[in-house]
């Protein structure tokens, strides 16, 4: 008995690694993209020489260059303030409250606003500035 032995090239191109190449690049965009903490406002942040740890739970507060205050981009009146964060904190007492005043905003604005925010009782805030690398 004769066995034939077929000898035939495979002409299919393996996609395997490069499935799993996309797979691993969408993960890899889906999870940074949760690090975004950026809103829609356009504020000039101070610069700072340090950086500044992340959080996962971000409360945005910024306070425009136009005296106007806005909480996860939705325009907030200054009296309304600690109504509206004690409403958002009630949900999740773990938010970090972050403060994002404009770099021409008086100081003193920005300390009522500090005021306000810790009215709410909360102790977990920090004024977001833009990191500035060192020239050398």
């Amino acid at each position: 008995m004769k066995i034939k032995l077929k000898r035939e090239r495979i002409s299919s191109v393996a996609l395997i690694s490069f499935t799993d190449v996309i797979f691993l690049l969408l993960i890899f965009l889906l999870i940074s993209s949760n690090f975004i903490t950026r809103s829609g406002l356009q504020v000039q942040l101070p610069s700072s020489s340090s950086r500044q740890n992340e959080f996962n739970r971000n409360l945005s507060v910024t306070l425009t260059s136009t005296d106007e205050v806005f909480i996860e981009n939705e325009y907030v009146k200054w009296e309304d303030i600690t109504v509206r964060l004690t409403q958002m904190l009630v949900n999740d007492p773990e938010q970090v409250v972050v403060i994002r005043a404009d770099e021409d905003v008086p100081l003193k604005k920005v300390v009522h606003l500090l005021d306000e925010v810790q009215k709410t009782g909360t102790n977990r805030f920090f004024i977001a500035t833009e990191f500035e690398q060192e020239r050398k």
